[in-house]
């Protein structure tokens, strides 16, 4: 290979510096997301009664993510029903950003939807929802969530179709059905996580993984 002089080198230098300004203008904004919304997630862990007690086991842990936000002048976790079916609220525990836990006070939730709100209380900075059906294919978005218990992780990939239906879902409760696919990775634990569009705005609800091998 051709070795550059010092002078080429330092043009290459001052040509990547240019080029990287609007992917580094990219990168500020995922990181004010990433400030913006990381104190709005939680992570969830349910302790569940085992349908068929086994090896003298008699219950199950499940864990999971979820979204703070504001519902009817209600502080409330957003999740997926499948983290919380099954669970006493004695044996829902809502990690908040900062460490905190809490026992919800109250849970509503709907295996149509595969959706659970959890009423707690405390002072949590709440996200936003986006209006309407705004998403569109192509959109860029992130995952947030604790996929395999790691709290605070962010994925970024693009909205890869809408409207997706008649998916086979845990016990097939999950009738109302018109999902988001992304590519951006997730794993178990991110189910009950936002996914939210480049203006901090929630856009979904992190459901289920098309996956062989039961991760991204």
């Amino acid at each position: 290979p051709v070795r550059l002089s010092s002078s080429e080198r330092d043009r290459l230098y001052e040509q990547a510096a240019r080029d990287a300004e609007p992917l580094e203008r990219q990168a500020l904004q995922l990181r004010r997301l990433a400030q913006l919304l990381q104190p709005s997630v939680v992570h969830i862990d349910a302790t569940k009664p085992l349908a068929r007690p086994r090896n003298g086991k008699t219950t199950e842990e499940e864990a999971g993510s979820g979204v703070v936000v504001e519902i009817a002048g209600r502080t409330v976790v957003v999740t997926n029903r499948h983290v919380v079916h099954r669970a006493s609220l004695d044996d829902i525990k809502v990690r908040l950003d900062d460490g905190r836990e809490l026992v919800p006070r109250r849970l509503w939730s709907d295996a149509a939807t595969d959706l659970a709100v959890l009423e707690i209380e405390a002072d949590v900075d709440l996200a936003r929802l986006a209006d309407g059906d705004t998403v569109l294919v192509g959109d860029t978005v992130l995952a947030i969530g604790s996929p395999f218990g790691l709290a605070r992780s962010i994925t970024l990939g693009i909205v890869s179709a809408k409207g997706r239906r008649d998916l086979e879902l845990g016990d097939g409760a999950v009738q109302f059905q018109d999902f988001i696919q992304t590519d951006a990775a997730i794993n178990p634990g991110n189910s009950g996580g936002p996914l939210v569009n480049l203006r901090g705005e929630v856009v979904g609800i992190n459901t289920a993984i098309a996956s062989n091998s039961g991760g991204s």
